[in-house]
């Protein structure tokens, strides 16, 4: 927010792992700008590893309910260039970006082509700040130990007098390592479950560890939580629907008629 109100500030780069809470955060910043009049108008389109440039002019010129008649995205680049460029203060959020975007080849004027308009883009990948030229990165670190367990509690439905069930409740949200993403599904899907299926998730969750998970990857471990709360829903129909949606490509607007 404060990078926001700065004038001399108009890339903002937000980065950290997956599941840190990247999206959920700039969602928020961008309602708190909307409603504080910050800006007369925020955008926002998810990029993804494999962009598509009409995917995301669609995204934008929705949300200005301005339609498109052209069918090339040079033409469609100058209409939303011209259209972006009539509002004063303008916030675009580029939500999971992967590589460079070239702004101008959407239609995003900023910099000396729009004093008003600035981009706050998230990223897993810190050099993709400095590409974009981002004056002000912002890093997002994983939950405190405190932090963890306050939204593990919240979203598995624990109460302080369940000193038993929060004694293992304890270690399985240590195994979500302060993941927000690892806490909240592993959370809802152990709610309402007794004791003996909780010492059995935690069991689960520290067998399935990998070792030197750090030169494999940092998403082991929330794949594993994922699997988890995956392998804990009751029906084998929502089970189902899962690997329905698994099918399609990532980010994609699922019509319920295709499922």
């Amino acid at each position: 927010m404060k990078a926001l109100k700065d004038d001399n500030v108009n890339m903002i780069g937000l980065y950290g792992m997956g599941g840190v809470g990247k999206t959920t955060l700039v969602k928020e910043v961008g309602r708190r700008a909307k409603e504080t009049q910050l800006f007369d108008e925020v955008l926002l389109a998810t990029v993804s590893q494999n962009p598509n440039v009409m995917d995301i002019q669609d995204r934008m010129a929705e949300s200005l309910g301005l339609h498109f008649d052209e069918r090339t995205t040079e033409r469609r680049a100058n209409l939303l260039w011209q259209r972006l460029k009539t509002e004063k203060k303008l916030l675009v959020i580029l939500d999971d970006v992967w590589k460079a975007v070239n702004l101008k080849e959407i239609g995003i004027p900023v910099g000396d082509d729009h004093r008003g308009c600035k981009v706050l883009l998230t990223t897993r990948l810190r050099n993709i700040c400095s590409e974009m030229e981002c004056q002000q990165k912002v890093f997002l670190r994983i939950l405190s130990e405190n932090e963890a367990w306050a939204l593990f509690k919240i979203n598995a439905g624990l109460r302080d007098e369940d000193f038993k069930l929060n004694t293992v409740a304890k270690k399985v949200a240590r195994e979500c390592q302060g993941l927000p993403i690892a806490l909240v599904t592993v959370g809802r899907a152990l709610r309402d479950k007794s004791t003996v299926e909780w010492e059995i998730a935690s069991k689960e969750l520290k067998n399935s560890q990998f070792p030197l998970m750090e030169l494999i990857g940092e998403d082991i471990n929330t794949n594993t939580c994922l699997k988890l709360s995956y392998d804990y829903l009751k029906r084998e129909e929502t089970k189902l629907c899962f690997l329905l949606c698994c099918l399609f490509p990532e980010d994609y607007d699922i019509p319920i008629e295709d499922l």
